[in-house]
């Protein structure tokens, strides 16, 4: 893991916005599951991509990857070729969180959705928080994310008990721009989004 991952995983754990935290249902562990999606830039170009089409999230590979453009009060466009690392958090009852922090000093995404359950599909009311490499912030709340994958991949037994680790993948948008927190700065708006990571549930 490159330093600025782990800078970068150790900043998002530290200043999460209060008025933005998920319901208690989740449990605050940042855990590293998916630093980079994985394979070859061009086995990331598929015909979705080239046409353009950054919703459908079978275009995208590995085990993590965001293809999203964010624009207005700063810039940040994820192109879905390796270039974020994912942070996510642990869900015991119900809500998946990930952070996609942006290599090369972008500034980064946080998607929250907060009402899923384990290994359930479908459409959701979804958060979304953009921070840029100033550490200025814009939270927007009128998203949405379709789970298309929510995938058992393995269990492990811990001193948490027992972890159920899953690949989730899915598309998502925004109906209205991301409003500067504090107020008053520019908004920022989000393009709609394709996204893939992994999340831990457990009992």
């Amino acid at each position: 893991m490159s330093l600025y991952h782990r800078l970068m995983m150790r900043y998002a754990c530290a200043v999460r916005s209060p008025s933005f935290a998920s319901p208690g249902a989740l449990a605050w562990f940042c855990l590293p599951l998916a630093l980079a999606g994985c394979g070859s830039d061009d086995e990331h170009r598929s015909a979705g991509e080239a046409n353009g089409d950054p919703a459908t999230s079978s275009t995208l590979t590995g085990s993590c990857n965001l293809r999203a453009q964010v624009s207005g009060g700063t810039d940040i466009a994820f192109t879905g070729t390796d270039d974020a690392a994912c942070l996510t958090v642990m869900g015991s009852e119900s809500g998946l969180d990930v952070i996609f922090s942006g290599a090369g000093a972008k500034g980064s995404l946080e998607l929250i959705v907060d009402f899923v359950l384990e290994g359930e599909l479908g459409e959701f009311p979804a958060r979304v928080v953009v921070t840029s490499t100033a550490r200025e912030n814009w939270q927007g709340k009128a998203c949405t994310a379709t789970l298309s994958e929510h995938r058992l991949l393995s269990t492990e037994a811990s001193t948490l008990g027992e972890l159920r680790h899953y690949q989730v993948a899915g598309s998502g948008s925004c109906s209205e721009a991301l409003e500067s927190v504090p107020t008053g700065g520019a908004s920022v708006t989000v393009g709609d989004f394709a996204f893939r990571a992994q999340f831990s549930w457990r009992d």
